[in-house]
C-alpha cells in the first residue's frame, strides 16, 4: 500500500488504516497471551471500545511529528497507537467522571460493563463504574507497553515514554480544573484558555507531535512544534465546545444536552454571560449550575449565544488560533509534505461536524 501521496486526505486516511490494523495486531497478541477466560473477556472489551470509532487523529500527528524530520518508518506506526490507547483509558475515566452514557454514539465502557457483568444487580451500574476504572487503568499500560516494545533504539522510547507520561499527567490536572470549574464564581477566559491546554492541547496534539519528533531523534526544532501544537489544540476544542451546543447529535454521536447538564464553563457561555444583560447571565448561570436542561431551555440558552455575540467571538478566537499555529508551523524546518499535512488538518480541525 502506498501510504504518502500529495494528496493531504488521502495520505491521512492511508495513515489510519494503517495505525487501525497496529491497533487489531496489538489486541490479538493480547488475546493469545492470556489465558484466563475473564481476563480475555476484558481484554476484548477494551478492544471493541477502541476500535470502535475515532478519528485516529492523534497516533496521525505522532506520526506527523516524526515524518517532519524522519523517513519514512514502519515502526512509527507501532508506536504511533500508544497514544490512541491513552486516549481510550482518558475517555472511559472521563465518561465516569460526567456520569455520559454514550460515547462515539454508542454506549460508554461503564455501560457496557454493567449490561455484560451486573445487569440484573441494583447496584450493578454502580459497579459497573468501578470496574470501568480498571479497564481505563489497563489501557493506559497498553499505551505505555505499545509504545516500549514498538523497536526504537532504547534511548529514544525512554524519551518518548517520559513525553508520554507528562502528557498523561498534564491531562490529570486539567481534567481536575475542569471538574471544579463549574463551581468557580470567577472562572474567566484565562482560566479556560489554560484548562483547554491542559486537558485538550497537551494530549491531542502537543503530546503526540513531540512523541514523534523524539523518536526521529530531531529535538532541535520541539519548540515550535510544541507552540503549533498547543495553538491549534486550543482551537481544536473550541470547535468541540461549539459542536457541542450547535452540533447535531447523530452526527458528533453524543446528547445535545450533556455539556449544559454537565455545567461546562465553555467560552460560549462565559462570553455570552460577559456580554448579556443581568437577567439572561443569571439564567445561563443558574442552568450550568443545575442541570437538567429542558428543551426550551436549551433553546433560550442557545439564542443568548447567538444573540449576545458570543459565538461570533468564540469562531473568531478559534480561526485567529488557526492562523498563529500556521505560523509557528511555517518556522519548522522539516519535511516539506509533512508540514502539508499539518496544514491541511489544521484546517480540517476547525470545519469538521463532529
Amino acid at each position: 500500500m502506498q501510504i504518502e501521496t500529495e494528496d493531504p486526505r488521502e495520505t491521512i486516511n492511508n495513515y489510519k488504516l494503517r495505525i487501525d490494523e497496529r491497533i487489531s495486531r496489538f489486541f490479538d497478541r493480547k488475546e493469545t497471551e492470556t489465558k484466563d477466560d475473564l481476563s480475555r473477556r476484558v481484554i476484548r472489551m477494551i478492544r471493541e471500545y477502541t476500535e470502535g470509532g475515532g478519528k485516529r487523529l492523534r497516533p496521525i500527528f505522532l506520526v506527523l511529528g516524526y515524518r517532519l524530520f524522519a523517513d519514512e518508518n514502519q515502526a512509527i506506526f507501532d508506536a504511533s497507537i500508544s497514544i490512541e490507547l491513552a486516549q481510550s483509558y482518558l475517555l472511559i475515566h472521563d465518561d465516569v467522571i460526567d456520569d455520559s452514557d454514550l460515547r462515539r454514539g454508542r454506549p460508554s465502557m461503564h455501560i457496557r460493563l454493567w449490561r455484560s457483568f451486573f445487569s440484573g444487580s441494583e447496584r450493578g451500574k454502580r459497579m459497573g463504574e468501578g470496574l470501568a476504572i480498571v479497564a481505563g487503568d489497563l489501557a493506559e499500560t497498553y499505551a505505555h507497553e505499545s509504545l516500549i516494545t514498538s523497536g526504537f533504539d532504547p534511548g529514544l522510547l525512554l524519551m518518548a515514554d517520559l513525553e508520554l507520561t507528562k502528557t498523561i499527567e498534564m491531562t490529570g490536572y486539567g481534567q481536575f480544573l475542569d471538574v471544579v470549574s463549574g463551581t468557580l464564581d470567577d472562572f474567566r477566559e484565562n482560566d479556560l484558555i489554560r484548562l483547554h491546554l491542559w486537558k485538550t492541547a497537551r494530549y491531542t496534539l502537543e503530546g503526540p507531535l513531540a512523541m514523534g519528533a523524539l523518536l526521529s531523534g530531531r529535538h532541535d526544532q520541539i519548540m515550535d512544534l510544541r507552540l503549533f501544537g498547543r495553538t491549534l489544540g486550543i482551537a481544536f476544542q473550541l470547535k468541540d465546545d461549539i459542536l457541542g451546543l450547535f452540533g447535531d447529535e447523530a452526527t458528533t454521536g453524543k446528547s445535545i444536552y450533556s455539556d449544559v447538564n454537565e455545567g461546562k464553563r465553555t467560552l460560549l457561555m462565559i462570553k455570552a454571560m460577559e456580554f448579556s444583560d443581568r437577567k439572561d447571565a443569571e439564567f445561563i448561570d443558574h442552568i450550568l449550575r443545575r442541570g437538567n436542561v429542558t428543551r426550551e431551555e436549551f433553546e433560550r440558552i442557545k439564542s443568548i449565544v447567538m444573540n449576545s455575540g458570543s459565538y461570533d467571538y468564540s469562531v473568531r478566537l478559534m480561526d485567529s488560533l488557526v492562523v498563529k499555529s500556521k505560523e509557528y508551523l511555517d518556522r519548522i524546518k522539516g519535511n516539506s509534505c509533512a508540514k502539508n499535512y499539518l496544514a491541511w488538518l489544521s484546517d480540517y480541525l476547525v470545519s469538521r461536524d463532529h
